[in-house]
């Protein structure tokens, strides 16, 4: 009896070392589980952040090369030489700002009125005598001018168109029909007169530059003409004259550049 009692003993002490050892065990088993979890949430949130600034970045970045493509497509507005070899086509009409019985682009408009008030304020006698001019209208001018021209003078008809482009270009190769391009006027004679001094002097601090000045003809294929000014931004305008370069050798610059 005492045998077997003690055997029991034994038994059970077995039992319950083999029970305390299970149980470490499963414990341990636990914990790598949970780490396990916590390392596959780890993972997944590290996924889900970097995917977030990845295409949050891909956003900026599309906007920001919007913004470049926009202000690229304004500045090629604004540079854009018009004439005989880069003509518009007939159907092209710009976004137009209607003022005081003229039309000009709207890229212009708010620079052109600053320009304007400011030479009030100097004492200066100075307001718009065209700006926008239609295909249609620039045609019927062209031919108005092409047949006086050739009425007036002993010119052949190929000497004579020649004479009048250098003045009133054809329908489609006017610079008029961007609504950039704007002809001054003042009391008496515009050339050597206040109004010419001072938009000479000020116009670049309002995005204009003389389009067809007396010493940039060979360039611009056009005759000196004082009261023409174009709209080209107030940056364009001012390394423009910085540069002493007309509208055309300026594009030639900035392409090569």
């Amino acid at each position: 009896m005492k045998r077997a009692g003690k055997k029991r003993y034994e038994n059970s002490i077995e039992r319950t070392f083999e029970i305390s050892l299970e149980k470490p065990a499963r414990g341990l088993k636990a914990i790598k589980i949970i780490v396990a979890l916590l390392i596959v949430a780890v993972i997944a949130g590290g996924v889900v952040l970097v995917s977030r600034l990845y295409f949050s970045g891909d956003a900026k970045r599309e906007s920001a090369a919007s913004s470049t493509a926009a202000e690229e497509s304004g500045d090629d507005e604004l540079l854009r030489v018009v004439n005989k070899t880069n003509p518009l086509e007939k159907s092209f009409v710009p976004e137009l700002k209607e003022y005081d019985g003229y039309s000009v682009s709207v890229l212009a408009d708010e620079q052109l009125n600053k320009l304007l008030a400011d030479a009030d304020k100097s004492g200066v006698n100075l307001s718009v005598e065209s700006a926008y001019i239609s295909y249609e209208e620039q045609a019927r001018l062209y031919n108005k001018a092409f047949k006086a021209k050739l009425k007036n003078s002993s010119l052949t008809e190929v000497r004579a168109q020649a004479k009048t482009e250098a003045i009133t270009p054809q329908a489609g190769n006017s610079e008029a029909q961007t609504g950039l391009l704007v002809t001054f006027k003042t009391n008496g004679k515009f050339s050597g007169s206040d109004a010419s001094i001072w938009l000479r002097s000020n116009s670049f601090k309002y995005g204009f530059i003389e389009r067809y000045p007396a010493d940039k003809t060979d360039e611009t294929s056009m005759n000196a003409n004082p009261k023409a000014y174009r709209y080209v931004g107030i940056d364009n305008a001012e390394m423009m004259r910085s540069l002493n370069k007309s509208l055309n050798e300026y594009v030639v610059y900035i392409n090569s550049r």
